[in-house]
């Protein structure tokens, strides 16, 4: 059989020409004069650009945003910092400073404003000799800090980002280092911040500055009087010396995306050069919420409820509703491709069971975390026996864990999107379908989730997806029979490739009828004949090989089924049971629906 399927499947392809689709290149074409540079989605690490991003250079000042980081992590912002003479004095000549002077006491969030808009070395000094008590203390603690975001090139000598020949960093690094900082709303909140007024200072009196010392921030992309003005922009760090050059780090969000731009051994092109990062990055890419589009972990909550678990012992399992791809907008969903780990990362939630990898071509584009719900009431609404919300993963812990996202969104999906509605508005109807259409917004206004997104009675997926910026759909998501994603995105651009639909190359509808003239040739007819003959062997085949499949495809789950019970504790036996007790009630239940009459209606029938 398997050769007659291998004969027929090579004369089809043989008699039908075919086109190959390929996911369209990773975009290209920006180029900067810095001698590194980077720009990276900040929500899910993605890489779009990058000029020796893992080449070490010196950072100057925007080694203040790591400083920066960790005092506010360490310190409450009412704590009361007073100025050592070390501090003030032990710095370059004519480097920045916000006119401390040796004495002064401020509080630590005053201080950070001098350190953030300002760029105040004195500041710096002063508040590494707070948290740790010296400035070479200080630099471990940027070590191991920066090690525990991931960074490999990089090495911090002080707090200021001054002169050292042991104080580098690489573009990467840094943007890795922005990306954390910038989930912190402190940060962000005073780092955006465009002026500040510094109270308290011996060399700005209160005769003279009566409301305090007026300090501004030197980063020019989010001012709206100046040339460099950058739509989108909101925190960032500049710095400069002579062996540095000119050193930008800037963060810019529009629609779903946040973008990090960094510029190192910049040649006073580093606002130009941002600029043309940042514009690449949004003009050549989009960013798509995982569970609107993937279907394949999903269906494992599917396959418990199908063995017959009561409401007791269902157990779900979801995709985490926050997790993103970022992908070349000419490109679907389809094309990144997913990679399923066990092993997770120290970022991964409690009752996170396994991880989803995406990748486009050799490039890591996001990831998702695989949840166990814990245990699920009978109408699917999450609540325990006790009625609490949520229920109790096997661990013991909340099955929903509430803690907030990376960007202080709560980590349950409950945010609200960009419009301020909420992105997850309810849970299953009872059809089956998802009760929330919202979904958040996509980049061009549009709704994240153009469905309910729920399965269809026959098995295909409701849910139609986010259109794509020209308005197609983007993906379908239909199931086929044998549980694979019978198409999972749209071509180039969400367009539809050329000879029919479905989102395959060259498909059509199945159905679609193809008019043909019979000849009258008897050499025709019998080529015709042959062809029928030859099309019925291969459905023939094709029919035994998928419910080979489904029933391969069965043991298999049968098999994950038990083994994850026995993971929470129940045996072999107990599924057996549990098993038949379902089989036997289904069997004594089940009454086939009686045949509803159908009148016919008549146009002049009176009312």
């Amino acid at each position: 059989m398997k050769r007659l399927f291998a004969l027929c499947l090579a004369f089809a392809l043989c008699a039908v020409p075919m086109t190959a689709w390929a996911a369209p290149a990773w975009p290209s074409g920006v180029t900067i004069q810095a001698d590194g540079g980077i720009v990276m989605e900040a929500g899910t690490g993605t890489v779009l650009y990058g000029k020796n991003m893992d080449h070490p250079y010196y950072p100057a000042s925007i080694t203040k945003i790591l400083t920066a980081l960790i005092v506010i992590e360490s310190c409450d912002l009412n704590e009361i910092v007073t100025f050592s003479h070390d501090a003030v004095y032990n710095v370059e000549e004519d480097s920045s400073s916000a006119g401390i002077d040796e004495g002064d006491q401020l509080t630590v969030r005053d201080c950070l404003y001098a350190l953030l808009l300002a760029s105040a070395n004195e500041s710096a000094n002063a508040l590494a000799e707070h948290v740790s008590g010296t400035r070479e203390a200080f630099a471990d603690l940027m070590n191991q800090r920066a090690a525990s975001l991931g960074c490999t090139g990089s090495h911090f000598a002080n707090p200021s980002g001054l002169n050292d020949e042991n104080h580098y960093t690489t573009a990467h690094d840094m943007a890795r280092i922005a990306q954390a900082a910038i989930q912190n709303p402190t940060f962000v909140e005073i780092c955006s911040s465009r002026t500040y007024r510094l109270p308290n200072m011996k060399r700005a009196p209160v005769e003279k500055y009566p409301d305090g010392f007026p300090i501004a921030n030197h980063h020019k992309m989010w001012n709206r009087n100046d040339a460099a003005y950058y739509n989108g922009a909101f925190c960032g760090k500049t710095g400069y010396t002579s062996l540095a050059g000119n050193t930008l780090v800037t963060c810019a969000k529009r629609g779903d995306m946040t973008l990090i731009a960094v510029v190192l051994n910049g040649h006073l092109t580093h606002y130009t050069d941002t600029k043309a990062m940042l514009d690449f990055g949004f003009g050549n890419f989009q960013s798509l919420k995982i569970s609107e589009f993937e279907t394949t972990y999903t269906s494992l909550d599917n396959d418990m409820t199908i063995a017959g678990m009561t409401a007791k012992d269902t157990i779900s399992l979801d995709l985490d509703e926050d997790s993103r791809i970022v992908i070349p907008k000419s490109a679907g969903f389809s094309d990144a491709v997913p990679h399923l780990s066990y092993t997770l990362d120290r970022n991964a939630p409690s009752n996170a069971i396994a991880q989803v990898n995406y990748t486009y071509g050799d490039q890591p584009v996001g990831r998702s975390y695989l949840l166990l719900g814990g245990v699920g009431g009978a109408d699917g609404s999450g609540q325990a026996a006790d009625g609490t919300d949520g229920g109790q993963a096997a661990d013991g812990s909340n099955g929903n864990s509430g803690s907030q996202a990376a960007d202080g969104s709560n980590g349950n999906g409950s945010s609200l999107a960009a419009d301020g509605s909420n992105a997850n508005n309810a849970g299953p109807a009872s059809d089956g379908s998802n009760g929330s259409n919202s979904g958040g917004q996509a980049a061009d206004g549009s709704n994240g989730n153009g469905s309910n997104g729920g399965p269809a009675p026959d098995g295909s997926n409701a849910n139609n997806a986010s259109p794509s910026p020209d308005g197609s759909n983007a993906n379908s998501a239909s199931l086929a029979s044998d549980g694979s994603n019978a198409d999972s995105g749209s071509g180039a651009s969400g367009l539809i490739p050329p000879g029919g639909g479905g989102g395959k190359p060259g498909g059509g509808s199945p159905n679609t009828a193809t008019s043909f003239k019979i000849p009258s040739n008897l050499a025709a007819v019998l080529g015709i004949a042959a062809s029928l003959a030859v099309i019925t062997a291969i459905i023939v085949a094709v029919k035994l090989y998928v419910r080979r499949r489904q029933e391969a495809m069965a043991l298999q789950r049968r098999q994950r089924r038990i083994q994850r019970l026995e993971d929470i504790g129940y045996s072999t036996a107990e599924f057996e049971r549990i098993m038949e007790q379902y089989r036997s009630s289904t069997t004594s239940s089940y009454t086939p629906p009686g045949k509803r009459s159908r009148r016919k209606r008549f146009p002049f029938r009176r009312s």
